[in-house]
């Protein structure tokens, strides 16, 4: 029997899954984010030890019961950071049996067991790729200077343009008048801006309104977004020799309709990418952590041990 805890960490909310391999059965729970880079190592714990301690307490379980956590962290990208979230857990009495990823890792692995490539592009952006033993990342240094393309990206954007707008220094489009009709309505748009969008949650929540507008600034913006995915894509397959893989598309942004469209658009026109499949992950990224649990639970001896070393 083996009881596995999966816990996907993002820049909006956290999702915990509690799976008891001898019944089968999965146990599904979310608290608040817990990307320490955005609100801070104690309030990313905080969130993290609630979200754990409920569905312990839901399953009548404590930690020693739990025979392997995986946890796909949202700005995890260094050593250092490895090494923040395992001494978050450890705080928290998980100090053993514990293997963290990059968030992008454990999304690919709930969509793919092939090797292959997975764009993320919710809050933040961040792509990967996975041939054989090797992996190459692209983007996700951060929100202020990296992140193209992502839901803060996009946010930021908009409402640097709505501001040269309001001070007649930018083009006119319906958008920013259907946004100031919707929200800012009769309120000062200066000091509305200013008030209400002020960190990295507020901001990316613009993204939503602005890719499901008609406008021609939404039009022009997709394809912008779509051509610079089409160039991670292009990046990260180039060491695929043209093999058959899977490229997941992961998160709100890049998942939009618009978006994806043109992304696929610009993949079906080139002839040497033609062996690349498109998913899009309508799975919850928390499955890829279950995923990877089982294979290393199925490893046995040298093999677990320098997986478990490897944080």
């Amino acid at each position: 029997m083996a009881n596995i805890i999966g816990i996907d960490g993002g820049g909006t909310k956290t999702s915990f899954c509690l799976l008891n391999t001898i019944e089968d059965r999965k146990n599904y729970l979310k608290s608040g984010e817990t990307n320490f880079k955005n609100i801070g190592v104690e309030k990313a714990k905080e969130n993290m030890g609630s979200g754990l301690q409920k569905i312990l307490e839901q399953e009548n379980l404590e930690i020693k019961d739990i025979d392997c956590f995986v946890l796909g962290a949202a700005g995890c990208d260094t050593e250092k950071d490895y090494t923040v979230f395992k001494d978050m857990l450890k705080d928290l009495g998980v100090n053993k049996k514990i293997f963290i990823y990059n968030d992008a890792k454990v999304a690919f692995k709930a969509c793919s067991d092939k090797d292959g490539i997975i764009i993320i592009s919710g809050t933040g952006s961040i792509s990967f790729s996975y041939n054989q033993n090797t992996e190459n990342r692209l983007g996700g240094w951060g929100a202020e200077i990296s992140d193209i393309g992502s839901g803060y990206w996009i946010g930021r954007r908009f409402l640097k343009d709505l501001l040269l707008y309001l001070e007649g220094l930018y083009i006119k489009d319906a958008i920013f008048q259907e946004f100031i009709e919707k929200y800012i309505k009769d309120a000062d748009p200066f000091e509305y801006i200013q008030e209400h969008f002020t960190d990295v949650k507020s901001i990316a929540s613009v993204t939503k309104f602005v890719l499901m507008s008609e406008s021609g600034y939404t039009h022009k913006l997709s394809y912008e977004i779509a051509d610079f995915f089409y160039t991670i894509a292009d990046k990260l397959y180039t060491d695929f020799n043209e093999d058959k893989i899977d490229l997941v598309l992961s998160g709100s942004v890049i998942k939009n309709k618009k978006i994806h469209g043109l992304l696929k658009e610009k993949i079906a026109q080139t002839d040497r990418m033609k062996n690349i499949n498109i998913v899009l992950n309508n799975k919850e990224a928390v499955e890829g952590c279950l995923n990877l649990a089982l294979e290393i639970l199925s490893l046995k001896g040298e093999k677990y041990e320098n997986l478990s070393a490897g944080f």
